[in-house]
């Protein structure tokens, strides 16, 4: 609401590649809106056709038909202004003006549109279409490959000889004799501080207040990850310091999922009204839900705290979330066909299929070796009662025996390793994927992150299936999953107790250690608590290589800079700097020797701020030891041991 309009957000399920099911939801809650006297009601990012299309935007007629639904929403806006994210290939009266690669130039556009006609702006500049308004800052980074398809507004203004403060400016929205003008924005526009240029951040915001814009409206498509909505709120309080008068700035977000073909992304919501004084004042009351926020003359717009949220609980939220609207990608009514191995990792995504899905969805496959436990098979089969799903019970020793004798025909025997491999790929490719075939069901792939950054799989075994729902979360973070959804969400022990380790990632005498039981007495080699820390900081947003954590290690405050306590140094003999390098390089070498694994990985959910998948590109290259790795290496092997820098840790 500002003093003189009321604003509706429309926080819809964006469906990527059915633009149909989505102007028929924008339609309806226009609908809706109109019910209650809105005067402008605003959509997200790319709701048409959905955000992450991939290639598909490289094809004019995919555009064209996207663009064709904008007919039905003009048609849709008697008595109503609408602003709404689309996809617009424009075509220039008159000279040469291509996208930077020589195709149609294309913009990521907010379209607005009232009373059957295109908005006109307060100012027009003769260049842009009238009631079309691009995306002035194109994020290039994580997943987004804005500028391999879209034309900048920045750049608009450089093709043109124009400051950008000539093509930026309000539209003016209509109520009764008065004319509104009302700035909008796409997504990244709000995020400007990076984008810089004359040494100053692409402010947009403060481009349209000066402009005269009396409220700011941000159309966007923002994927989940924890606590960004904080982020979020500082983003706009910024926008609030850089300018010397700001305004109501109404922030409008997606649910559902959209992938890249290698990453599953959520989008929780989060749309959010913000006061003049650049604070939180209306909050979004369903995350990963359908709302239709409605700002009118009762609401009030008093500054709220925002509350600091729970990681594994939003974690969990986006997984859960991940599978469920997974159906836009593996069909409107998918089943799943999982080994189950009486492991915590494979434990958990049943579980969390079970709660996604339905427990008629799931079938559990366990496919006992020689080697396989009575615990392990006694866990796989209380986890499948705890569940109530249908639970299979195929022993592949038959099968192990007869690939033995084929493959030994030339004379030559198979390696302990090698058994282990035809063990996976027989569950895997034998078992799983033609179970898969038979039923018309997907499998999972029930890697963690550390598995699947160590290469801790077999290609063609467990390396395989159609997504991989834990793949985003370390080891440490698989286990406080499974106690959330035990005490929280089920309120009882639905994973058995038997497979959670302490908090030092020890097991008592009856538990179950993480282990592929391909041989006798096999436990997993990582050293987990740590090596989840290790790799959090090699793959966070701001990678740490292998020569920041050496640096660490001799200024003594390794621990402290991975979050993790100096017990758990001292639990897996990380104090002792032989112990270390040894580890270390291990560690760092492995990640880099399995990037032929991960390149064809299945689809990851993702729930960090940097996912194995499309989100960490990574190109198959030698492991290089660096001068500064070789000198840091020196001054550790003279090391006695470790030495915190904080006594007191």
């Amino acid at each position: 609401m500002t003093d003189k309009l009321t604003i509706a957000l429309a926080q819809m399920n964006v469906v990527p590649g059915r633009p149909r099911l989505n102007v028929d939801n924008m339609l309806n809650m226009i609908e809706q809106a109109k019910a209650q006297s809105v005067d402008l009601i605003c959509f997200p990012e790319m709701c048409v056709g959905g955000y992450l299309l991939g290639d598909k935007f490289l094809e004019d007629a995919y555009c064209e038909e996207l663009m064709g639904y904008n007919e039905e929403l003009l048609a849709a806006s008697d008595n109503i202004a609408i602003a709404y994210g689309n996809i617009h290939v424009h075509k220039p009266a008159e000279g040469y003006h291509p996208n930077k690669d020589g195709r149609s130039r294309k913009y990521n556009a907010v379209y607005v549109v009232q009373n059957g006609a295109y908005v006109e702006r307060v100012r027009e500049n003769g260049i842009l279409p009238v009631g079309v308004q691009p995306k002035t800052l194109l994020p290039n980074y994580r997943f987004f490959d804005d500028e391999r398809y879209f034309f900048s507004l920045f750049d608009v203004a450089i093709d043109y000889g124009k400051e950008l403060g000539d093509l930026l400016s309000p539209f003016s929205i209509s109520k009764g004799d008065q004319k509104i003008p009302v700035g909008m924005e796409l997504c990244e526009d709000l995020w400007c501080h990076d984008y810089r240029a004359k040494g100053e951040p692409i402010n947009i915001t403060k481009i349209l207040i000066e402009a005269g814009a009396e409220s700011i409206v941000n159309l966007s498509a923002s994927p989940w990850t924890f606590m960004k909505n904080n982020a979020r709120d500082r983003r706009v309080k910024y926008l609030k310091e850089q300018s010397e008068t700001f305004v109501k700035y109404f922030y409008v977000n997606c649910v559902g999922v959209q992938n890249n073909g290698k990453n599953m992304i959520t989008f929780d919501g989060g749309s959010t009204v913000y006061n003049e004084a650049g604070d939180p004042c209306i909050l979004s009351t369903k995350g990963w839900q359908e709302e239709l926020m409605v700002i009118d003359e009762t609401a009030s717009f008093s500054s709220k705290k925002r509350a600091i949220g729970n990681t594994i609980r939003e974690k969990y939220l986006a997984i859960y979330n991940g599978l469920k609207n997974s159906r836009n990608m593996l069909g409107d009514d998918p089943h799943f066909v999982i080994g189950l191995s009486g492991g915590i990792d494979s434990s958990l995504v049943a579980t969390l299929l079970v709660l996604a899905f339905g427990k008629d969805k799931v079938v559990g496959v366990n496919m006992p070796s020689q080697y396989n436990t009575a615990k392990t098979k006694g866990a796989a089969k209380t986890l499948a009662q705890n569940l109530g799903i249908e639970y299979l019970v195929l022993p592949i020793e038959d099968m192990v025996k007869a690939n033995k004798s084929v493959l030994e025909l030339d004379g030559k025997p198979l390696s302990e390793f090698n058994l282990e491999n035809v063990q996976a790929k027989i569950r895997g490719a034998s078992i799983l994927s033609n179970l898969s075939a038979k039923y018309r069901y997907f499998f999972t792939n029930n890697g963690n992150k550390v598995e699947i950054a160590l290469g801790y799989a077999t290609l063609y075994g467990d390396w395989g299936g159609a997504i991989a729902p834990i793949g985003d979360l370390t080891k440490t973070e698989v286990a406080e999953m499974c106690r959330y959804i035990n005490e929280v969400v089920y309120g009882e022990e639905i994973i058995p107790d038997l497979l959670l380790p302490d908090a030092l990632w020890r097991f008592g005498e009856e538990q179950i250690q993480p282990t592929a039981e391909l041989k006798s007495n096999q436990v997993d080699p990582m050293k987990f608590g740590y090596h989840c820390a290790l790799l959090q900081a090699a793959t966070n947003f701001q990678k740490k290589g292998i020569e920041d954590i050496m640096a660490w290690y001799v200024e003594g405050n390794l621990h402290e800079k991975l979050g993790i306590g100096l017990e758990m140094m001292l639990r897996w003999h990380i104090d002792d700097p032989t112990e270390f390098l040894r580890d270390l390089e291990w560690f760092y070498d492995t990640i880099q020797r399995n990037v032929f694994k991960r390149v064809q990985s299945p689809p990851i959910i993702l729930t960090s701020k940097s996912s194995y998948g499309y989100d960490i590109r990574e190109s198959i290259l030698p492991v290089l030891k660096t001068k500064r790795f070789k000198a840091l290496k020196e001054i550790i092997q003279k090391m006695d041991k470790y030495s915190p820098a904080n006594q007191n840790a």
